[in-house]
């Protein structure tokens, strides 16, 4: 320690030593005034290194540090969604491939098709323009929400992947499926904008299981592939294809459940709830109801018409609650990928 080493003073020479000469109290003080100096230097000198070595954290510090801890966080977290964003854009492309199998739906006799005879009566009913118009609503009001009141990276992204079925919904209804955009969005609306935030849930449900999306979107290429050839081309039992539809529904839900079922206390209840009922009441019309319990029953009956509007009321409802929810509980922590 530098004061340990410190120089005495002179007037403890003087004291000592009365009789000292002139010259000899000179010297006395000159050595007083270099010890006067190094102890002065050596204070200094201790008293900075001291200062390093324990500078005291500011008022604020506890909070800085949160502060940065909670950047940190953010950062990680950040890094970590990109893994569910990259896996989405696959998801978004692989959706897109079963149209490779409608190309000749551009191509066919058109006096072939019953699309004129019963679809198109169907699709454009007044009725189903105003069910997939207040469907949108919904689905968009649902997100105007969300995006005012919750930032969660996660449930934003979940909640934006129902637009696009909002959006074909609509255009299969308002434009002729002669028109190549209205036969896309025929048979995207069908599935493809279930397969969106189905593949994100599985993702966030079950991140361990990597292999399971990706099972997911091979099961959902197979079903819709018969929807693609056969639904938008119109040519033959228009009853028939609509069965391909209800399997194709019913396949890829299952997964979705199961990722629910293995998260089951972390979920939101009253999506779940209400998506089970719509597509319930969807499969079982399509295996008992009007459409395919009369033969001569055509797809614009006011029954049919009916059974189209329920389904889209009610998955618009289920897309709106799903999108305020999120995809799990407030509180709970969000998915976590390796």
């Amino acid at each position: 320690m530098a004061l340990a080493f410190a120089v005495p003073g002179s007037a403890s020479l003087v004291a000592a030593h009365p009789k000292c000469t002139g010259a000899q109290q000179a010297s006395a003080c000159g050595q007083s005034m270099q010890g006067a100096v190094a102890l002065t230097a050596a204070t200094l000198t201790f008293a900075g290194k001291q200062r390093m070595q324990k500078r005291p954290a500011p008022h604020s510090g506890t909070h800085m540090l949160k502060s940065e801890m909670t950047e940190t966080s953010t950062d990680s977290n950040s890094n970590n969604n990109d893994y569910a964003y990259n896996l989405v854009k696959i998801c978004l492309v692989v959706t897109l491939l079963p149209f490779l199998f409608c190309l000749g739906n551009f191509f066919y006799d058109r006096s072939l098709s019953d699309f004129d005879v019963e679809y198109g009566p169907h699709l454009s009913h007044p009725a189903l323009r105003a069910t997939s118009t207040i469907q949108a609503i919904m689905v968009f009001a649902a997100l105007f929400w969300r995006e005012k009141y919750r930032n969660d990276p996660i449930d934003r992204l979940f909640g934006w992947l129902f637009v696009p079925e909002a959006v074909t919904h609509i255009i299969l209804h308002f434009f002729s499926h002669h028109l190549p955009v209205a036969n896309f969005a025929f048979a995207y609306a069908f599935s493809a904008g279930i397969a969106l935030p189905g593949f994100l849930s599985l993702l966030c449900y079950v991140p361990k299981e990597k292999k399971l999306p990706w099972m997911y979107l091979v099961l959902y290429v197979v079903t819709q592939i018969p929807i693609v050839a056969g639904l938008t081309n119109m040519v033959g039992p228009a009853k028939m294809r609509l069965n391909y539809a209800n399997i194709n529904t019913a396949c890829i839900t299952t997964p979705f459940f199961y990722g629910i079922l293995k998260r089951w206390k972390d979920v939101p209840k009253s999506p779940v709830v209400l998506a089970t009922l719509t597509i319930s009441y969807q499969v079982a019309m399509g295996i008992m109801g009007p459409i395919t319990g009369g033969s001569d029953l055509k797809l614009y009956d006011p029954s049919c018409i009916f059974q189209h509007g329920v389904v889209d009321i009610g998955f618009g409802i289920a897309y709106a609650v799903s999108i305020i929810c999120g995809v799990f509980k407030p509180g709970v922590a969000r998915p976590a990928w390796d």
